[in-house]
């Protein structure tokens, strides 16, 4: 996609529109309503359905965004309507979704808005295949979804990540044979012409590509959605309390300065800023790694709140590893996917040296067998992640 021309002849950085900002309203509602999916205190089971869900609501934003990111000034207000309609059906249906009921809503929601994207790409007479982004060529992820809708109970959930499996080793293998996919097509061009409804023709091929500095600005916009629950979290949590002193003072403090310090991580500046890394290329791999980070984030503002909530005593055990393993888990995100983007084996040194004690940290505070205070575990937390911010000479491309 070209880009737009300034007055002066040179092409003018575009950011995210009106439409697109207010259909991020949607995922307000739809991460918090996630994010309380762990406060009450998790477990096993709880987590893995908070990823199922996660991973089905982001995908189905990030088909949309990305739909808004190559197609430009061509997007549809229409479209985005409907894609929030269905992305709140998803969002109410969170609570209670272990009943039959809500659960298929979710997922006939999730399906429906599937295949109502992968539409989208037909623009006037051509078909716009997206190398960055083949969920857009390939629907297969949404069959399990649908299946899950008629079949027995106790394999819905199983269904759900096969679809959502299906979905990630797409991002990360399918092949850009441009070639292959023009072959594919032609073939199908063939089978049309002697086929029923011959009479209309086939939409022609076209390549497009995403603009990678407003797709990285999209993905630090839900990065700072996911934060601001936190905030939401820290700041409601402190409202309830009936007693106001140092501790809780202390402990909401520290919250809320670990959020500041991971947005400066997420969005602002660093070599782990998300619209940074999209800048410097793999944007399928940066988008699976934004999905994974994200949920880690929405995970711990679920604990902080909770931590606020039991500043005055000990910190719960399954609270205590549900903060230390996201926290873990975003930084184990970060190992994976910045190096890449970092130029030389200086740059490279540095950012482990700050990242790996920022890992380590958190499990080994999560395992620790003994009970552990919430204004002790929070500052421990901010500590490991301003560790993490000391690393500020790598770059993204």
């Amino acid at each position: 996609m070209a880009d737009a021309q300034d007055g002066t002849g040179l092409a003018a950085e575009r950011h995210a529109g009106w439409n697109e900002l207010f259909f991020d309203l949607i995922a307000v509602a739809g991460v918090g309503q996630l994010a309380h999916l762990l406060h009450a205190g998790p477990d096993w089971g709880a987590l893995g359905l908070y990823g199922l869900l996660f991973g089905a609501f982001w995908l189905s934003w990030a088909c949309f965004t990305v739909y808004g990111d190559v197609v430009a000034e061509r997007t549809s207000s229409f479209a985005l309507f409907v894609a929030m309609a269905g992305m709140a059906v998803m969002a109410a249906a969170v609570e209670g979704v272990h009943e039959d009921a809500r659960a298929n809503a979710f997922a006939l929601a999730y399906v429906l808005l599937r295949w109502y994207a992968g539409r989208l790409w037909r623009q006037g007479s051509s078909l716009l295949v997206v190398p960055d982004w083949p969920v857009a060529q390939y629907a297969a992820g949404a069959v399990p979804w649908l299946v899950s809708t008629v079949a027995p109970q106790e394999w819905r959930y199983w269904l759900w990540g096969a679809g959502l499996l299906v979905d990630a080793l797409l991002l990360l293998a399918a092949r850009e044979d441009r070639e292959r996919v023009r072959a594919r097509w032609e073939a199908r061009r063939e089978r049309h012409r002697g086929g029923p409804g011959a009479d209309r023709p086939l939409p022609e091929l076209r390549e497009a590509g995403v603009d990678a500095a407003h797709l990285g600005e999209r993905l630090g916009l839900f990065m700072v959605i996911v934060l601001g629950e936190g905030v939401v979290q820290v700041i409601r949590a402190a409202s309830d309390q009936e007693r106001w002193d140092v501790r809780l003072a202390w402990t909401a403090l520290a919250a809320m300065t670990l959020l500041a310090s991971l947005s400066v991580l997420s969005v602002r500046r660093g070599a782990a800023a998300f619209p940074q890394l999209v800048a410097g290329g793999r944007p399928r791999r940066v988008m699976l790694c934004h999905a994974a980070g994200s949920a880690a984030l929405a995970a711990l503002a679920a604990g902080l709140g909770r931590a606020v909530e039991h500043a005055h005593g000990t910190l719960p055990d399954d609270t205590r590893r549900l903060l230390c393993a996201a926290l873990a888990c975003y930084f184990a995100v970060l190992l994976v996917v910045v190096p890449s983007t970092l130029e030389g084996r200086e740059q490279v040194r540095g950012f482990l040296v700050h990242t790996v004690p920022a890992v380590l940290l958190p499990l080994l505070l999560a395992v620790l067998p003994v009970p552990m205070a919430a204004g002790a575990v929070v500052p421990l937390l901010l500590a490991a992640t301003l560790w993490a911010r000391g690393y500020r000479t790598g770059r993204a491309r």
